[in-house]
């Protein structure tokens, strides 16, 4: 598994696809910035600071950013090998399609860790060009954390979507606009039951991250049921790795289908 997770890394040199997430997850503070600066001046915080800045920054990684980067970048890994033609050349080395695909999934996953911690000092880059004042060292770490834990949540809630992309050439970005979608739609979930179970809002209880100020509810969610939610996903994605076929068997089975079909019907 680890000499697959590293051959992923070195063919990733010759994509453009990881320079494309960097600079859209870089957007993620900017746009948060940006929005502070475009409002009318009676909505403006006043005490807008870098701890108000990775603060919105979090909540855009969660609600956008996130889902569609890790989608995009792990949904072009594996669709790679459809547009290379190289799935079935890998197949025919002692390496299972299962083996293949985790390979795949965990490499996404070592990448969406990498966006959240890349876009905490990319929210701090912006803030020190911006001239926001500064926060202690504890607030800092506190962040730190947050933003490197829910890129795990979130990868793990668009998991389900990546190995549904895996079947198809192309698939995948139908997947990043799926993984949109669900995003976005945190905030019709803001109740205390809702807010726990539904995936992207789940993440966000887990890691902590007070959504008030987001979705204007004061309730709480629950921490205990946020992290049943996220382990039944992990749980329904190991069953769809375990239960999913290469590609080209299931074009073998379409094949012996059809002919078989024809051939019923040549004998009637």
């Amino acid at each position: 598994m680890t000499a697959i997770i590293k051959t992923e890394f070195q063919k990733m040199k010759r994509y453009h696809i990881l320079l494309i997430a960097l600079i859209g997850m870089f957007c993620s503070p900017l746009l948060q910035l940006f929005s502070q600066f475009a409002m009318n001046d009676a909505l403006k915080d006043p005490y807008y600071d870098l701890a108000a800045l990775l603060e919105s920054t979090i909540w855009g990684n969660a609600q956008i950013f996130l889902p569609v980067m890790i989608t995009l970048t792990g949904g072009y890994l594996i669709n790679r090998e459809y547009t290379d033609d190289t799935l079935k050349n890998i197949l025919t080395v002692p390496v299972s399609f299962h083996r293949f695909l985790w390979g795949k999934l965990l490499t996404s996953g070592i990448l969406a860790v990498g966006f959240g911690i890349y876009s905490f000092f990319a929210a701090i880059i912006v803030g020190f060009f911006a001239g926001l004042p500064k926060a202690g060292f504890s607030v800092l770490t506190g962040y730190f954390f947050q933003m490197a834990g829910l890129s795990v949540c979130i990868y793990i809630v668009v998991l389900p979507l990546l190995i549904i992309d895996s079947r198809k050439k192309g698939r995948f970005m139908g997947g990043a606009v799926a993984a949109f979608l669900v995003g976005y739609a945190c905030l019709f979930f803001k109740t205390g039951i809702l807010r726990s179970v539904y995936p992207v809002s789940a993440a966000l209880t887990v890691v902590g991250f007070d959504m008030a100020e987001y979705t204007g509810t004061a309730s709480q969610g629950n921490r205990v049921l946020a992290v049943l939610v996220l382990g039944i996903i992990l749980l329904v994605s190991v069953m769809l790795v375990w239960f999913c076929k290469p590609p080209q068997e299931g074009t073998k089975h379409k094949i012996r289908g059809r002919r078989g079909k024809q051939l019923r019907v040549s004998q009637r």
